[in-house]
């Protein structure tokens, strides 16, 4: 059992042999544009997002999420607003139709209105997301580290 999920998780970060292909971000939903990247705000609520891209950078190594979406068990959310805490149950995303991961948090759970927070995705508890190279709403820090953001209106 041990071996297998050290195979996935090496799989995970194979680098397919094709590479030339550009960043796209295929949404699902016209409801989630570059200005909002990784999340629509609801009003009194955040709904986060992932997997609608077709490809996802974990550090340096680009993987496909078409051919290895399977091997992704679990998709949490870090931020300053939980203490950058890749395994707190509270910010675990739920699977749905086979492919997207969403996760609804009251802004309040989140904030103060008028804040900017940072967060990132973060697979299977170990391989951090980075933010993609069009999202309009990212931040780099004096650390070097590139994070999404969100304000609470």
């Amino acid at each position: 059992m041990e071996a297998n999920r050290i195979s996935c998780v090496l799989t995970l970060l194979c680098v397919l042999s094709f590479t030339g292909s550009k960043s796209q971000n295929h949404s699902l939903n016209p409801a989630v544009t570059h200005a909002s990247e990784g999340y629509v705000d609801k009003g009194d609520s955040i709904q986060f997002i992932f997997g609608q891209q077709q490809q996802v950078m974990v550090g340096t190594v680009k993987v496909f999420l078409e051919k290895r979406i399977n091997e992704i068990h679990q998709v949490n959310i870090a931020g300053d607003f939980n203490g950058w805490n890749p395994n707190d149950p509270r910010y675990q995303m739920t699977k749905i139709n086979g492919a997207l991961f969403q996760l609804t948090l009251s802004k309040v759970n989140l904030g103060k209105k008028g804040e900017v927070r940072q967060f990132k995705y973060v697979l299977n508890h170990i391989y951090w997301v980075e933010p993609p190279l069009e999202a309009m709403n990212k931040f780099t820090g004096k650390d070097g580290n590139t994070n999404l953001t969100l304000k609470l209106n």
